[in-house]
């Protein structure tokens, strides 16, 4: 279990350190990846946390928007809609993924002709 926590914080610093330089990114939570769940919940300045979780998952990334449970909390953020999108971190992930979701993120959310205001892939997706 101790090699798993070590791997799992390891997933999660590096992730933390990346989103942090993904332009309109709000990460939630300690800005450390000790004491905090091997999970990163964040926002994108002017982007629906539910279409961004699309987006990524339509990009083969598994993520997940809403309250997480945490109502409240997202709440007290003052965050509208009340939630966020979250990329969670285990055993079988590797530091390519954590890599790849990044990269996936910062492609969609990036202005030119697939970020900003423009259609996704799939033609769904638009910044709210």
């Amino acid at each position: 279990m101790d090699a798993i926590g070590e791997h799992t914080r390891r997933l999660t610093g590096r992730a933390l350190k990346a989103l942090a330089t993904v332009p309109g990114v709000t990460i939630y939570g300690p800005p450390a990846p000790e004491p905090r769940s091997p999970l990163v919940a964040f926002n994108v300045t002017g982007w629906n946390p539910m279409s961004v979780a699309e987006a990524l998952n339509e990009a083969g990334v598994e993520s997940r928007a809403g309250c997480h449970c945490a109502t409240l909390a997202h709440r007290d953020l003052g965050l509208e809609p009340a939630a966020s999108c979250r990329l969670s971190f285990y055993l079988c992930n590797t530091v390519g993924e954590v890599e790849q979701a990044v990269g996936g993120l910062r492609r969609i959310v990036s202005p030119g002709p697939i970020g900003s205001s423009q259609a996704r892939p799939g033609g769904k997706h638009r910044r709210d």
